[in-house]
């Protein structure tokens, strides 16, 4: 209760403004726009919700949380360890992911992130060429494919100047990122390129990393109308270290320190990611048309924090060699208030997987070689009906088929073949319907919608050797109602929901670095989403997101119980100032409840509010551009944690946050 009071104070006494320079904008992305709050956002039926990065407090941009601040229905937690990915949620889908992210799927410019068995990383993504991020929550979201959460779309920007600029950003625990990014914009072409690299000595010990990224991005507008974009994204980190979690007395005692065992077996990951893409889309007498193809590589060595070295141990150094590529095609007619959409999405990935001894810190023998594929086939079909300016009504369904093959070459003494096969054949749906009036609207939609273990997910057992092939696909139903306001002074919205899950996929055992999976009883979740954004005056306006949820099991031996990972109360308020042109002084406060560690509900991670503020200035002279800015994270130096551990064995469950911070940047750029 006190943490909530501070929060409504802070949001009652200080509010949120436009960002430099520019006027606030909060856009519906789905549709092309150029209005602030367009007419598409306000009859859309789905739950949609869109910040713009210009609206964020200015930061390092190498966490993806920075990108998803105040987003309601969606809990980003991150974990300071750089070795493993932001923890993302939406409306508590993915609460489980020891790293990267699942059931969300993620895109970039209409090029999926996620691979076709579900799992996501953010860590590919120069999340500082992201202009916007758009989240969709609901029944009408799992018709993107194989999640069950929903789906976060992050957008870039086509280069309106010629221009180029050198960012440099330093901080705390020895944090420097610099970046070097030159654009140019044609009549009919426009090009960006960007490298950029981020090293950190970590707050903890044992904790640093390195970053090193290459984006190029080609923009092109035909005569005909045709639209098409290419990228190639490069990202190599060659060497971060991972502290590993500790446990709540650890925690207590030291939130700096580092378990016993990462100084051991000296836990670390290195990647090296690869991919190109290319998307076309245009708009004709007769339609529209888009088509995206992509592929890529990415190949991971880790060291876990054991050794690895039984019997029938898969060892506790992982080689992983990954190649991937898929294409998808949208055709879609109008047939006056009546459009059709038809689309189908392919996709697949090989892993090529090796395990090996940890011998305290260095490579062993070898105990695992084994070749994993999946393959995605997916038909989708839409119908949008708007008989008049009142009426919106939305039907979407998609046939999903995945499967899953393993290929063991390591058999040998008492080690058997545990190659196998699996396949799924999944539909999902959902049908949605808005009513309303030029400036408010209500809408609501039903539907149901799938996901399946990740290969990763299935690679290990508690007992026995081999693919965990027991796992079945989560199904889920979801319900949802709301009430959306635009009046050029308040943006608003509130969203009721329901859904119930069977088959949920839940952490099993969580034990030094390695997880493994089940089945859970149903589960079933409800909540409230709220966010709004208000104008008070042409200095002051104040940007709100609140979301409340109660994830439980719904059936078995947790039944009643809190889902881990899962806050039920996420509530976030942005503060701005803006009195002169080249000054924005901002502040941020989120609140989070605490949240249980295991199925058992034995033990939390306590609530905390957690408070930044920031200042921003901008100089022009003539072609010249001098920007910089000042961040304070965590002013009330609060002790909190960032992220759980679900079901750790031994206890280690929390990841601890930072301390108070103090962060600096400074971007010197050309135009013309």
């Amino acid at each position: 209760m006190r943490n909530f009071c501070l929060l409504v104070l802070l949001g009652i006494t200080v509010f949120s403004s436009p960002a430099l320079g520019q006027e606030r904008e909060l856009e519906e992305t789905i549709i092309v726009t150029a209005s602030r709050m367009p007419e598409t956002w306000l009859s859309s039926t789905a739950t949609v919700d869109t910040v713009k990065m210009s609206e964020q407090l200015p930061g390092f941009r190498f966490d993806s949380a920075e990108l998803l601040a105040g987003l309601p229905g969606l809990q980003a937690d991150s974990r300071s360890n750089f070795a493993q990915d932001t923890r993302i949620s939406l409306r508590g889908f993915g609460a489980r992911s020891a790293f990267g992210v699942r059931g969300i799927n993620l895109r970039v410019d209409d090029i999926p992130l996620t691979m076709p068995d579900g799992q996501s990383q953010t860590s590919s993504i120069a999340l500082d060429t992201i202009d916007r991020v758009e989240v969709m929550r609901g029944p009408l979201a799992t018709l993107y494919g194989n999640a069950a959460g929903g789906t976060i779309l992050f957008h870039t920007e086509v280069p309106e100047q010629n221009s180029v600029d050198l960012l440099g950003a330093f901080g705390d625990a020895r944090q420097r990122r610099y970046r070097l990014r030159s654009e140019w914009a044609g009549e009919q072409a426009a090009l960006r390129v960007q490298a950029s690299q981020f090293t950190t000595d970590g707050f903890r010990e044992h904790s640093s990393a390195e970053r090193n990224q290459f984006t190029a991005q080609w923009f092109y507008r035909s005569a005909s109308g045709v639209h098409a974009v290419a990228r190639i994204d490069i990202s190599r980190d060659p060497h971060t270290e991972d502290p590993q979690g500790l446990t709540y007395d650890q925690w207590q005692e030291d939130p700096t320190q580092v378990h016993p065992v990462a100084l051991i077996f000296d836990p670390r990951k290195s990647i090296d990611h690869q991919q190109a893409s290319v998307s076309l889309k245009q708009n004709t007498d007769w339609g529209r048309w888009q088509w995206a193809g992509w592929a890529g590589q990415r190949e991971i060595q880790q060291f876990l924090s054991f050794p690895g070295d039984g019997e029938n141990d898969n060892g506790a150094v992982i080689d992983l060699a990954r190649d991937f590529a898929g294409s998808n095609l949208t055709l879609a007619r109008q047939f006056g208030a009546l459009e059709w959409s038809l689309g189908a999405e392919f996709g697949q990935m090989r892993d090529r997987r090796k395990g090996y001894v940890n011998n305290r810190g260095e490579q062993g023998e070898l105990k695992r070689s084994e070749l994993g594929e999946v393959r995605n086939t997916d038909l989708y079909t839409a119908l949008t009906w708007t008989p008049d300016e009142h009426w919106r009504l939305q039907f979407g369904a998609r046939q999903n088929d995945i499967d899953f093959k393993v290929s063991d070459y390591y058999v040998q003494g008492t080690n058997p073949d545990d190659s196998g096969r699996m396949g799924y054949r999944e539909p999902s749906y959902g049908l949605g319907v808005s009513y309303g009036e030029r400036n408010w609207r209500l809408f609501g939609s039903v539907g149901e919608g799938f996901e399946t273990p990740t290969l990763t997910e299935m690679a290990y057992q508690n007992q026995g050797t081999g693919l965990n092939l027991d796992l079945q696909s989560a199904r889920n139903r979801q319900g949802e109602v709301g009430w959306r306001l635009t009046d050029g002074v308040c943006e608003a919205s509130a969203v009721v929901f329901a859904m119930q899950s069977r088959d949920e996929l839940v952490v099993d055992v969580s034990e030094g670095g390695r997880t493994t999976y089940r089945n859970g009883a149903d589960t079933q979740r409800s909540g409230l989403e709220l966010q709004g954004v208000w104008r008070l005056s042409d200095v002051l306006s104040w940007r709100l997101g609140a979301t409340w949820l109660n994830a439980e099991y719904s059936a078995g031996p947790f039944q009643g119980n809190r889902l881990p990972g899962v806050a039920r109360e996420n509530l976030y308020s942005q503060l701005d100032w803006q009195g002169r042109v080249w000054l924005r002084l901002s502040a941020a406060a989120q609140y989070r409840g605490e949240v249980a560690t295991g199925d058992n509900n034995e033990e939390w991670a306590p609530d905390s509010l957690v408070l930044d503020f920031s200042a921003q200035t901008e100089h022009r002279f003539g072609e010249i551009s001098l920007s910089s800015w000042l961040k304070l994270e965590n002013a009330l130096d609060e002790k909190y944690v960032g992220a759980v551990i679900v079901n750790q064995s031994r206890g280690r469950t929390l990841e601890p946050a930072p301390p108070r911070q103090i962060n600096v940047g400074v971007e010197i750029s050309r135009s013309w």
